[in-house]
């Protein structure tokens, strides 16, 4: 009796066990099968070239499957790198806003989507995402800080890159006393520029105290002191600056050079320009040395000086300058002319100032690499590259 009784309860129990069992797997190919006509679906209006439609067939795809996330970065990714940015901004969009999503993909795709903006050109969009981000997200708030200083550096907005660089220095502990030197020294040219004194020697004590041997700031200072009349303070700023770092000597050769031949003395600078031709002086430093000195009305005396320089240190740069100062002796020479000429094209061509960074070349000498963002990366001193590569 006891066996029937149970006999007669388990039989039910199982047997809606089993319907429900089954209608769960009816329910669960269900969902697989929607999930896989709305791929389909999606590709193939991707194929069509009718991408809007397919977006939004992608987006429907993560309703019914969360997990479906990643492929959504991933087309983003392929839309901005193809300069489709309102679709990637789409996407990224989509994500942002859904709310059952985990807050770690919210914060990606906020991320992702202020790179679209980025982009795109839509800097103060960009700028709104990272500054949510770098307040909302415990991950992504030092690199959202970097971004923020890229805007900020590219816009010229010397004073928040400021502050976005000592935030960044506190927050990750990375030394970002060069950079900021060198942000408050562009402020000082700024100011400069618009011809607020005051504010350009504020900007440019700062920029000393943060970095005492900045040799931008040291140069900016000789010339503020040389605008004010302080001709031996200018001076002494200067070749403080070689003293620092004898290779960064060679930015301040001429405006030491220039300022003694303005201030009458002609001796005093012609003995500073025949001391550069020592061992060691860089190309650039004899180049500028043999012009000056070309200039002072000793030209014949540079003309020995390079050709005693070359026989240890044979360069294009002070090759050409040899040749130009004896055409300038010569002017009717035809075959220096010729000679003059064509150093002067492959000059052109061959000699730049390179980021040791990333390699990025200018013929002009930068204190900031356009190529990797970097500060201080040009040595100021041209590299001869005669194959043109």
């Amino acid at each position: 009796m006891d066996f029937e009784l149970w006999y007669l309860i388990l039989v039910p129990l199982l047997f809606a066990a089993g319907w429900f069992a089954r209608s769960f797997d009816i329910k669960e190919k269900q969902t697989i099968a929607n999930e896989k006509d709305t791929l389909y679906k999606g590709v193939d209006l991707l194929l069509s070239n009718k991408q809007d439609q397919a977006i939004d067939a992608f987006i429907n795809l993560v309703k019914l499957d969360p997990d479906t996330v990643e492929m959504h970065f991933s087309l983003a990714g392929l839309f901005r790198r193809r300069g489709e940015f309102d679709r990637a901004i789409k996407i990224h969009n989509v994500l942002v806003n859904r709310e059952d999503l985990p807050k770690k993909i919210r914060s990606r795709a906020l991320y992702e989507l202020g790179e679209d903006y980025l982009k795109a050109g839509l800097w103060d969009r960009a700028e709104e995402c990272f500054l949510k981000l770098s307040d909302t997200s415990e991950s992504y708030k030092t690199i959202a800080r970097k971004e923020l200083l890229h805007i900020y550096e590219t816009e010229k907005e010397w004073q928040k890159a400021i502050d976005e660089a000592n935030i960044i220095q506190r927050q990750s502990g990375e030394d970002q006393s060069t950079r900021i030197a060198q942000l408050y020294c562009e402020l000082t040219q700024q100011n400069l520029y618009f011809k607020n004194f005051k504010g350009a020697a504020e900007a440019l004590e700062k920029a000393l105290k943060v970095d005492p041997n900045n040799k931008r700031a040291l140069i900016i200072k000789g010339k503020m002191l040389k605008a004010k009349g302080d001709i031996d303070g200018a001076l002494a700023t200067w070749k403080q600056v070689g003293q620092i770092s004898p290779v960064y000597g060679t930015l301040v050769v001429e405006q030491i050079a220039s300022l003694l031949l303005e201030a009458g003395r002609k001796e005093e600078a012609v003995k500073y320009l025949e001391d550069l031709f020592k061992d060691g002086s860089t190309t650039d430093e004899v180049d500028t040395a043999g012009i000056l000195l070309g200039k002072a009305g000793n030209s014949k005396e540079a003309i020995t000086l390079i050709q005693e320089h070359l026989k240890t240190q044979p360069t294009l740069v002070a090759f050409y300058r040899l040749i130009d100062l004896r055409l300038a002796n010569e002017p009717e020479n035809e075959s220096l002319k010729q000679l003059h000429g064509l150093l002067k094209n492959m000059l052109s061509k061959a000699v730049r100032y390179k980021c040791t960074k990333c390699g990025f070349a200018t013929r002009k000498f930068l204190w900031r690499c356009p190529g990797c963002h970097q500060w201080e990366t040009f040595p100021p001193v041209r590299q001869e590259n005669l194959s043109g590569k």
